[in-house]
């Protein structure tokens, strides 16, 4: 029941019309990998037997519960960065005609034999509170769909964002089928 509830979360925070946005990439000032480091590659399930591929170039997530994400491409649409052992995934959304970015951190924990997946929560008040006291929040936006919150943090804050966990571990992945 409990994974059940952290799957609906998930979802939820992916679908969700409140979302902490950002107006590039993060972290600031780190370059964009090339290619999906072979720590993150292979053949993952998640508590629901849900299925994530990492490949050199991009992943899929297949889910017979939820919208699948197929063959997502790093691209300058999908930008993977890497700060203190974590994975930044960017995903680029327009929201009323401008470009912000959605982030996400992948962690390959036991030399990557599980990956856990953070997001911000814009929903934990606490912790949304406390990313405004580390870097300040530059406005709300509203487009009839949500609300979004952007934020600009430089790269100096994401060791404090990281220690204070303002990123909220949604989903463990384990690897059952390395690299191929």
């Amino acid at each position: 029941m409990k994974n059940l509830i952290y799957g609906v979360i998930f979802l939820l925070l992916i679908t969700s019309c409140d979302q902490v946005v950002f107006q590039e990439p993060q972290p600031r000032k780190t370059k964009a990998l090339t290619e999906i480091p072979e720590i993150l590659q292979g053949t993952y399930l998640d508590h629901n037997d849900d299925t994530l591929h990492i490949y050199k170039q991009s992943f899929s997530y297949l889910t017979d519960e939820y919208s699948s994400i197929e063959e997502e491409c790093l691209s300058d649409s999908s930008v993977l960065k890497t700060y203190k052992d974590m994975f930044f995934f960017n995903k680029r959304v327009i929201i009323n005609e401008e470009i912000y970015w959605l982030t996400y951190i992948l962690e390959p924990v036991e030399s990557g034999k599980r990956i856990d997946l953070y997001t911000m929560d814009p929903g934990d008040v606490v912790k949304l509170a406390r990313l405004q006291e580390i870097t300040s929040k530059v406005k709300d936006i509203e487009n009839g769909e949500g609300s979004y919150y952007l934020f600009t943090p430089r790269k100096k804050h994401y060791k404090k964002i990281i220690s204070d966990t303002i990123f909220t571990k949604m989903i463990t992945f384990k690897k059952i089928e390395p690299r191929k």
